[in-house]
């Protein structure tokens, strides 16, 4: 997949995606654009897309450049990405006051689906966040509007995540 011509908030083109290789790029992409705040909905924190190393560069340089920025994490369950080490739980662990894990209600629809919201401009989004395909948009801030307006009531309800505190022994 050859994204180097995609520019968040500029190009303004549904493209799909299928496989864990397109995903990650698409995500990769998308973060390394932003500016600003990522929001984050996936079921189990997606290790194949979010459990890498050029992702976790790209989210470091993203919040140590603008202490304004924020990345909103909501997982439906992080049992497994703990259990197996997950690096996105790590960096959290760090930068604390830029990126923030919660658990999502068990109230919330489409809790199965996955989606990442870039600068308020782009998403990628999955409607069963367990298979690797879906669409993208770098430019469609219809689509991200909603998405935000889901993702924001449901962080509204949404608590920290009790399972991603570090316990010191």
């Amino acid at each position: 997949m050859e994204l180097s011509d995609y520019m968040l908030g500029d190009t303004a083109k549904l493209q799909t995606f299928d496989g864990r290789l397109d995903n990650r790029e698409v995500v990769l992409s998308l973060c390394g654009q932003a500016q600003h705040e990522i929001r984050i909905f996936t079921p189990d924190l997606e290790s194949p897309v979010y459990d890498h190393p050029d992702l976790i560069r790209a989210l470091t340089i993203l919040t140590t450049k603008n202490r304004k920025t924020h990345i909103k994490v909501l997982t439906k369950d992080s049992t497994q990405a703990i259990k197996n080490g997950h690096r996105l739980i790590e960096l959290s662990r760090r930068l604390t006051s830029s990126i923030f894990l919660h658990r999502m209600p068990a109230n919330i629809e489409n809790r199965d689906s996955a989606f990442l919201i870039a600068d308020n401009s782009g998403y990628c989004h999955k409607h069963v966040g367990t298979l690797y395909h879906g669409q993208f948009n770098f430019n469609d801030k219809l689509k991200v509007r909603d998405l935000i307006k889901f993702f924001d009531d449901a962080w509204e309800q949404s608590r920290a995540d009790p399972e991603m505190r570090r316990l010191f022994i």
